[in-house]
């Protein structure tokens, strides 16, 4: 069996992360003969063991795409596309009946014609496995707006056809439960595939010893204490609840978010919550993963926990990794997404549901309208028929979950806890249980279950079994279609199961 693995760019990152834990645990099978990774010019994320044993194939086209095309120009690419994959195959050897094309996010928009190419060949004998890491409907308009205009289609339905091809062998794997079923709902033929969760090999760094390196790099307190939010400061990421976390902690505690965003709109986003802090939130430590002298596993191994306030993940290793360095996590549940990690037996008693922010009747339906008016302009880019069937509900209660906010809104919430010392207690008695997880002491017990857990379940030698009988089957499988079993789009399916959170399409100009 010949495996080729396919992603736009092989760059650090999430993705290139699980391919390499791919690479190593197939590259020990006596089943395959040869692993090939196919990507645009972008491949430096890959480490030197995985490039001495792989074979690697650059396509330019292949990468993201640098503007719109519209259906008939993006037809003509992927025939291209088509076409250079088929050469560079026969050069390797590679034949259909002996050969798996694992195609990672084919369907998030990166490059539109992804969808399209995997269709010609699968019509042609090629056997496909289809990864959907992240879907392009979930709350990620630009990315839709563009493979609506490079389809041509006139309908959801149309659009779901172009994306998610059910023709040949195709079979598609999912991170998590929920996302299976929604594939499923689609009529495909989908599997749940979690990602392997491992920590470099090497002994972790002494606490205290890195400790007193994160007081002396930070200019902290001879008594600090120290916690860690180790992401990439993106909107998803719903900095200014970590804001709100700071304000949380005891006194002599402070917290780091690791890394800065790389795109423009991106950064925009997380300036504007770095300069915030310095006023309502100084124990908040920005860029803490840039520092010259600091690396992460001291980082991690200084911190006495990990937090999380994402509101959207994949996968979400940052809810399993610390486990296995020995750190608790405090994070914002993400039902979706934990409930998997729960299942296979992971302890999550120290995750929130919600933080709420008390207020009048009146604040709490503004804040719901300004929701509503952020969710209908995120989506206004979309035409009328692409739009998602969903309107948000507004109940009457007396507080409001701090997620769910508007950035401005955040940004008051902020301000006022840090002026205010009744609202701010207020705030803190409603979630007494999260303020009491992130100050106690390590439960041990619960760190050492879950890391056993997490060890066992999320290994690469685990999750690399279920993939070589996903692999097995694909090539045995035949080439059938599939009629579609829901009368739901993607789009609805996708945003029925996933709240709306106005972070995560807030867009700020550079002079904002």
């Amino acid at each position: 069996m010949n495996i080729v693995i396919l992603h736009c760019h092989f760059q650090r990152g999430g993705v290139t992360q699980v391919v390499e834990n791919h690479v190593r645990f197939l590259r020990q099978c006596d089943d395959v003969d040869r692993v090939v990774l196919v990507s645009g010019p972008r491949s430096d994320g890959l480490t030197d063991k995985v490039l001495s044993s792989t074979i690697q194939l650059n396509l330019p086209d292949f990468d993201y795409d640098t503007k719109r095309f519209s259906a008939d120009q993006n037809r003509e690419r992927a025939d291209q596309i088509a076409q250079d994959l088929i050469r560079l195959f026969a050069s390797e050897g590679l034949h259909p009946d002996q050969t798996v094309l694992h195609w990672h996010n084919h369907s998030l928009g990166k490059n539109t014609a992804a969808p399209l190419v995997i269709d010609q060949l699968a019509k042609q004998g090629w056997s496909f496995l289809l990864q959907v890491h992240d879907f392009a409907e979930d709350n990620r308009p630009e990315n839709l707006a563009r493979l609506i205009q490079a389809s041509g289609a006139s309908s959801k339905s149309e659009l779901d056809r172009f994306l998610y091809p059910t023709t040949g062998k195709i079979r598609y794997a999912a991170l998590t439960a929920g996302d299976t079923e929604t594939l499923s709902s689609l009529g495909c033929k989908a599997m749940t595939l979690s990602n392997s969760v491992t920590l470099p090999s090497e002994k972790a760094p002494d606490q205290e010893t890195t400790l007193a390196k994160v007081r002396s790099a930070f200019s902290l307190p001879s008594d600090a204490r120290w916690t860690l939010y180790p992401v990439r400061g993106i909107r998803r990421k719903n900095v200014g609840e970590w804001l709100l976390l700071a304000q949380l902690l005891p006194d002599d505690w402070y917290s780091g978010l690791t890394l800065q965003p790389t795109t423009a709109v991106e950064k925009n986003s997380y300036l504007r919550w770095k300069e915030l802090a310095a006023t309502v939130a100084p124990k908040a430590v920005f860029d803490a993963g840039h520092h010259e002298q600091i690396s992460f596993a001291e980082n991690l191994s200084a911190s006495s926990n990990v937090f999380s306030t994402s509101v959207a993940e994949g996968f979400g290793m940052t809810f399993l990794e610390p486990w296995l360095a020995g750190r608790s996590v405090v994070a914002r549940r993400l039902p979706g997404v934990t409930s998997d990690f729960e299942k296979a037996g992971v302890n999550l008693s120290s995750f929130y549901d919600a933080i709420p922010i008390p207020g009048n009747k009146d604040w709490i339906d503004q804040c719901h309208r300004e929701i509503q008016s952020a969710m209908d302009s995120a989506i206004a880019q979309l035409p009328a028929g692409f739009r998602p069937a969903r309107k948000l509900a507004s109940p009457i209660t007396d507080s409001i979950d701090f997620a769910l906010l508007t950035p401005k809104r955040q940004t008051e919430v902020l301000c006022r806890m840090a002026d205010d010392v009744g609202f701010a207690d207020a705030v803190r008695q409603r979630s007494q249980k999260l303020v009491d997880a992130i100050a106690s002491p390590p439960d041990h017990e619960t760190i050492h279950a879950n890391a056993g857990v997490i060890a066992d379940y999320y290994s690469i030698e685990s999750v690399g079994k279920r993939l070589m009988k996903v692999y097995e089957s694909v090539l045995k499988s035949d080439a059938v279609m599939i009629d579609t079993m829901s009368n739901l789009s993607a789009v609805d399916l996708v945003n029925l199961n996933r709240p709306f959170y106005p972070c995560r399409t807030e867009t700020l100009s550079d002079e904002s």
